[in-house]
């Protein structure tokens, strides 16, 4: 999305004069806060979106970074291996001492990388990844520790324990400033926590249907606004099915945010096509429209959508790297789910089979919830690390799927916000991050549906 010719539409607010109001002035104004959640440009994002990162262009995630204000990782490294223990004498940082706490899931490696390691040949890596590259050749013994292939973890926390800005700071940010993968982040009509990094976002969205984005701003007094997508977000792009979108859709080093489609397009053929798993359907609103036999109970809902995309992706590719931000995982993933509700326990249970091989074919897959057992058991055992956020109690004894807790005694309850802890059943290390900046937050919630589909279930 550029905007260096628009022109400002009468009555608009010129998106120049946004910033010069405040954001209580922004919320009691349709017009300040409709410039506001369209008006923000990515800072050289067209100068700086050279994924690859040849010479000195920067990633996309770099572009993020200098934007939020974060520092460069392999800096942060570096100030933490000074840093003292905070709880031993003689002791570097948990994150340095203990690396698969956090860089284990953090940094992506394939064989090709080990090599780069272990012959400290680094052309044509991006120049934070390159920046990173050199300080593990530096400290072989850290390298020895991270895994190859794709990683995961479940980050959970009480409602305002800082879980979406983590997810802003971590799976995107930092994932993108230093690792090549395609970001994708949970679209959900209800819910639009990536609007802070709307100017940066690829929004990828059902072909053939037309879409509707309405902002409900935080005060009762002011009714919804109309949005437009084109205007809001860097890129709207839009996909025919499962296997086009994996294929020719995402983009390695950006951030996608996908809604599922309604349709269906691709998803009972992901089942069928996959080793190894059991064949699951789905009823589209426009299949059960045309059969007598079927009523819009039988409408498959649209969130079971992802399981297809996930198994397609781990079984037919492409090989490049992912990473799935499951936003309110729980939802997707409960653990009540039965097969009495669309199957759902089928869907779970058939993509845990196949999530055996997300680490080999370069699937991530990062879960944030409100509780550790909000997710399904199947699933649960499967990931292989945990965040505990601010304000709640981290576990001391045995865990589901993890076996022994590392942790004798409970750190969370003292971490203030913006804080966590990582951790699997050998290793712990806390973590912190910055909040948004205040000129990338909008003020109000923005839903995006497909208004066809609610007709269609009107004619069954």
């Amino acid at each position: 999305m550029s905007k260096t010719d628009q022109e400002t539409r009468p009555g608009a607010v010129a998106e120049s004069d946004v910033q010069d109001y405040d954001l209580l002035e922004v919320v009691q104004d349709r017009e300040l806060l409709k410039a506001r959640i369209e008006g923000m440009d990515a800072p050289n994002l067209d100068k700086t979106r050279e994924v690859t990162g040849k010479g000195d262009r920067h990633t996309v995630g770099e572009n993020l970074r200098h934007a939020f204000g974060f520092s460069r990782w392999s800096d942060v490294l570096e100030r933490l291996e000074r840093a003292d223990h905070p709880a031993r004498e003689d002791g570097s940082h948990p994150i340095v001492e203990h690396p698969r706490a956090m860089l284990d899931h953090l940094i992506h490696l394939d064989d090709m990388d080990k090599l780069r390691l272990e012959h400290e040949e680094f052309s044509g890596l991006s120049r934070e990844r390159r920046a990173l590259f050199k300080w593990l050749a530096e400290r072989p013994e850290l390298v020895s520790d991270l895994r190859i292939g794709g990683t995961d973890w479940l980050a959970y926390g009480p409602k305002g324990s800082g879980k979406s800005t983590m997810a802003i700071a971590l799976p995107v940010i930092r994932n993108l400033e230093i690792n090549p993968d395609a970001v994708v982040w949970r679209g959900s009509p209800a819910r639009a926590e990536w609007l802070p990094l709307r100017a940066w976002t690829r929004l990828c969205l059902p072909s053939g249907l037309d879409v509707e984005a309405v902002l409900d701003p935080p005060s009762d007094e002011m009714d919804p606004i109309s949005v437009d997508l084109e205007e809001t977000v860097h890129e709207v792009v839009r996909y025919d099915d499962i296997r086009q979108l994996n294929h020719e859709v995402l983009e390695e080093g950006m951030l996608h945010v996908v809604y599922p489609d309604p349709k269906f397009r691709g998803a009972t053929e992901a089942f069928r096509e996959a080793d190894e798993i059991q064949e699951v359907g789905h009823v589209s609103a426009w299949t059960a429209a045309v059969d007598d036999e079927l009523a819009p109970s039988d409408v498959t809902p649209a969130e079971m959508w992802w399981f297809a995309w996930a198994i397609d992706k781990i079984d037919h590719g492409p090989p490049i790297w992912v990473s799935w931000l499951c936003d309110e995982i729980g939802n997707l993933m409960p653990e009540h789910a039965s097969n009495d509700y669309h199957q759902l326990h089928d869907r779970i249970s058939a993509y845990r089979d196949k999530y055996v091989d997300a680490r080999r074919n370069k699937f991530s897959q990062f879960g944030v919830g409100h509780e550790m057992d909000d997710v399904h058991n199947l699933m649960r055992k499967k990931m292989r690390w945990r965040i505990t956020m601010a304000g709640i109690d981290n576990p001391t004894g045995k865990t589901l799927g993890m076996g022994e807790a590392p942790m004798n005694r409970n750190y969370t309850q003292n971490y203030k916000l913006g804080q966590a802890l990582s951790w699997n059943s050998q290793n712990h290390a806390k973590f912190s991050w910055a909040d948004v900046p205040s000129e990338f937050k909008v003020p109000g919630q923005l839903h995006i549906r497909f208004p066809e589909v609610q007709e269609v279930l009107e004619t069954c």
